[in-house]
Order: C-alpha cells, then sequence, then structure tokens
C-alpha cells in the first residue's frame, strides 16, 4: 500500500496531467476540442455510473440519476464554454476553483485530518473540508482577477459557494459508491480511481455556476 507521500505526488500528477487537457479545452478558440473532451468524459463517466450501479435493477431510475448528474450537468459545462460571454474564462474559473478546493482539501485533510465528516466518505475530514474552502476563498478572487472576469456577485462568496456545492458533489458520489460497495467509479486515473471520481464535484457545481452568472 503507498505511503501518503506517494499517494499525494500521484495525485498531483494525475490533476495536472487532467488540467492541461481541461484547461487546452477550455481556452481554445475551436469548440471541436472541448466537444470532444466532453464527449470522452460524458461516455467514460457514463460507463463508471452504470458499473457502480449495475445491482440497481431499476433500468428507468438509472437514467434519470444519470441524466441529472452527469449528461445535464454535461451539457452545462458546453453551454458556458460556447454561449456565455467570456465562456472560455468562465469555465476555466471554474474549473480551477474546483480543483483548488479538491487539491487543497486532500492535501490538509491527508495531513492534519482528525475529525471525521461524514459516514457516507469515511476518509473525509471537517479540516480536509475547512481548508478547501478556506484556500477558496483565498485563491478564487485572485483567479477571477487574473483571468479578467467581470461579475456582480462578490468574488468571495462565488469562491464559496462553488467549494461548498463541490462538496457536495463529492459526497454524492461517495454514496452511491457506499451504497453499492464500490471503493472507485474506475480505475483509468492510478490514483485518483476513475473519471467520475475526479468530476464529481465540477458536475454538481457547474449547474450552480451557470444559474448564478446568469443571474448577475
Amino acid at each position: 500500500m503507498p505511503s501518503i507521500n506517494t499517494e499525494i505526488i500521484n495525485r498531483l500528477l494525475v490533476s495536472c496531467v487532467y488540467s492541461f487537457f481541461f484547461i487546452a479545452s477550455s481556452l481554445s478558440n475551436n469548440n471541436t476540442i472541448i466537444t470532444i473532451f466532453l464527449i470522452f468524459i460524458l461516455l467514460s463517466s457514463l460507463l463508471e455510473f452504470f458499473n457502480i450501479t449495475k445491482k440497481l435493477k431499476n433500468f428507468i431510475l438509472k437514467i434519470l440519476v444519470s441524466t441529472i448528474f452527469i449528461v445535464a450537468p454535461i451539457l452545462i459545462i458546453y453551454i458556458i464554454k460556447t454561449e456565455l460571454n467570456n465562456g472560455k474564462n468562465l469555465l476555466t474559473f471554474l474549473f480551477l476553483i474546483v480543483s483548488v478546493n479538491d487539491v487543497f482539501a486532500y492535501l490538509i485533510g491527508s495531513k492534519i485530518g482528525k475529525i471525521k465528516a461524514f459516514k457516507i466518505s469515511p476518509n473525509k475530514t471537517i479540516e480536509g473540508f475547512l481548508g478547501g474552502i478556506i484556500a477558496c476563498v483565498i485563491i478564487g478572487p485572485l483567479l477571477i482577477n487574473f483571468l479578467n472576469i467581470n461579475l456582480k456577485i462578490n468574488s468571495f462568496l462565488l469562491s464559496l459557494l462553488i467549494s461548498i456545492f463541490g462538496i457536495f458533489g463529492d459526497l454524492l458520489e461517495s454514496y452511491l459508491k457506499r451504497k453499492f460497495n464500490k471503493k472507485n467509479s474506475g480505475t483509468l486515473l492510478m490514483s485518483h480511481g476513475g473519471i467520475l471520481d475526479r468530476i464529481d464535484s465540477i458536475l454538481f457545481c457547474a449547474p450552480i455556476f451557470y444559474i448564478i452568472i446568469k443571474l448577475n
């Protein structure tokens, strides 16, 4: 079993590779790139979801949940990029701030986390969640300024909301895995498990982020 330091290095390496592809597709002027990337994410996530829930016999329920939890958010990600003003930078910000939340929650939780947060996700700690939230609130406004994004909503509040909703997305997938006795959604991303393990937070945050932007 890998040590904590090895696990952290593995996760950071996977995060860097994944981040490169997502940011490159987000910032590209060619929408074909983001389309291909999102189709790959969509198909991989659906395969992993149906693998997790293969013991569930209610096929209609599977379709409904996968549509709400996977298909709709990925469509919204595409809409953010292609239809919103400054969509490239908005999507890049969303991805980066969700990644900040995930990375710092993991780093702080694995190093100093003591207080268990939820039974459905026993490896998550209060310290980790707070670390992710604090990192988002600090780094989020800097990203907004760097990416030249103009928003009516307070940048600290926006970063806080994304961090909190990202936690809910992570817990939702943890609930599914725990309910169906699965450790990871897949094995594609080394220490991350599967694609769905990596994108659960952004899938939950994307619709919320889109609504906030449209209302502002």
